[in-house]
């Protein structure tokens, strides 16, 4: 049953002060042990009780926090009613054997030990973790995959319905304070973890009794609350790890007054830190941002009013309405806060400008030689097929038949003929964007996942990107961050092999 944005909100209260997710474990240099469990139950959201599906009975999941070098053990316990499993969305770990193994499948009643071995140089900054269980689209996981044992007859539900109930979560690697200045190694963090909600009538967002539909009315959430408030002081400046962490729906984020200061992006610190006035994202995206307050007063987090494709009415793209998403009060502070606590319009003051590149940004590659250049077209329907290079995902076919050697660079060119955008994303390693529909972009442009713009009167949208192979041999997958079309076939993957 759908109903309007409003009706979905109905029973909650927005304004309570804004709750950080909660933690898995505390930062430690120590290897890890620790459990996520999956299980379907109520939480509440903002004072209204909803059937969710959650990690450790959270709506949105516990924070696990890392530190380069270090081993986690994680116990993945599956107690939902359909086949699970888990990926570490832009961690750079194995794509094989009980790592980052998007191959396996955890059955209901079964657990599943995943060895993270996470590399000495994984770069500080804000990642994720998922459902990623493929079904073939009959509720059966795909052909190859290693199930646990016993009950043979599971349901399986894919990513899109499972990270849409809810199954999601941060993880937060190292502390990408300690890459910027001095000045600001010490200032306030927060996460702020978006995603939404769709409401059925029976106050449930477990598929299939939820809406589920990227266009379908929804609430935003902010840590799993409504129109929550954050209280900064006059002249602060904090750190926020925002990430979008929803299965579809795209944010185009706006701090009515203010600016970012962009130091961070999908887990990357940047090569060249710059003031943005919004932020795009879409699924998958994360950004460490600074942001100043000003003068006392308050302002808005807002999602501003955009289109994914140019007719959402006849299935070219979805429409998003101006959405506010959390208050931002700023109180008097006590002590010397600066000129930023009078400057500017009541509530915010234009962000930090920070020098690059910050430690831990990665090389441009556009001199590089490229040892292979490879074609990807992105396409659709308009329905419910969703093709890369004109085929639906096959489990037990590479998309290419020559695979990528490690230590190799190759260039990607990525088409997207659709009237849709598509956000592609690469596991294993993030690349370096060099054009999107033709403008070069700037070096700073390291990311895991990419919206490569709807094709215009014809004309395709084009974005060119490039990557290093590193370290893991195996399967990297790449697909269309709305999960709905990764399940239902836009997703691939390349081996990749040790070098003669």
């Amino acid at each position: 049953m759908l109903r309007t944005t409003k009706e979905q909100a109905a029973g909650m209260v927005p304004g309570a002060a804004l709750v950080e997710p909660p933690d898995l474990n505390p930062a430690t240099p120590k290897d890890l042990n620790v459990q996520l469990t999956a299980v379907q139950q109520e939480v509440m959201i903002s004072g209204k009780k909803v059937l969710a599906e959650t990690y450790n009975g959270s709506l949105v999941g516990p924070t696990l926090h890392v530190v380069p070098g270090q081993r986690v053990n994680l116990k993945l316990a599956n107690h939902l009613g359909t086949s699970t499993n888990l990926h570490y969305h832009g961690m750079h770990l194995s794509p094989e054997g009980s790592a980052d193994n998007i191959d396996l499948s955890v059955k209901p009643g079964r657990i599943q030990t995943y060895h993270l071995d996470i590399p000495a140089n994984q770069e500080p900054g804000t990642y994720w973790y998922h459902d990623h269980d493929m079904c073939d689209g009959n509720g059966r996981p795909m052909p190859g995959m290693t199930m646990s044992p016993a009950p043979a007859n599971v349901r399986c539900n894919g990513t899109e319905s499972q990270i849409g109930a809810g199954l999601s979560g941060t993880i937060i690697v190292g502390d990408s304070r300690e890459t910027l200045p001095p000045a600001y190694r010490g200032i306030t963090a927060r996460t702020l973890a978006l995603k939404d909600t769709q409401i059925s009538s029976s106050s449930s967002i477990v598929y299939p009794d939820g809406v589920l539909e990227p266009a379908s009315p929804t609430v935003r959430l902010v840590n799993g609350q409504y129109q929550p408030t954050l209280t900064m002081k006059a002249g602060e400046t904090q750190l926020w790890r925002i990430a979008n962490e929803g299965y579809a729906i795209a944010y185009d984020l706006q701090l009515d007054g203010a600016t970012f200061t962009v130091v961070n992006q999908d887990g990357i610190p940047v090569a060249a830190p710059a003031r943005a006035k919004h932020l795009v994202m879409p699924p998958g995206r994360r950004f460490d941002v600074l942001v100043t307050a000003g003068a006392t007063g308050s302002t808005w987090l807002r999602t501003l009013a955009h289109k994914t494709g140019p007719d959402p009415f006849n299935g070219a793209g979805d429409e998003y309405p101006d959405t506010p998403l959390m208050k931002v009060n700023v109180q008097k502070d006590s002590g010397n806060a600066g000129p930023a606590a009078t400057a500017g319009r009541p509530g915010m003051a234009t962000s930090p400008q920070i020098a690059g590149p910050l430690p831990g940004s990665h090389p441009d590659l556009s001199k590089e030689p490229i040892a292979r250049s490879r074609s990807i077209v992105l396409n659709d329907d308009g329905g419910n097929n969703f093709w890369i290079n004109g085929k639906l995902f096959d489990h037990t076919k590479p998309t290419f038949a020559e695979p990528a050697t490690l230590g190799t660079v190759e260039e990607w060119t990525l088409t997207n003929k659709a009237h849709q955008n598509h956000p592609f994303h690469l596991h294993v390693a993030p690349f370096q964007v060099l054009s999107v529909n033709g403008v070069a972009q700037p070096r700073a442009d390291y990311m895991d996942g990419v919206s490569v713009p709807h094709a215009v009167n014809g004309k395709p949208g084009k974005v060119v990107i490039r990557m290093r192979f590193t370290d893991f041999t195996g399967k990297w997958f790449f697909h269309c961050h709305i999960t709905g079309h990764e399940d239902t076939g836009m997703m691939g993957y390349l081996n990749v092999i040790a070098a003669g």
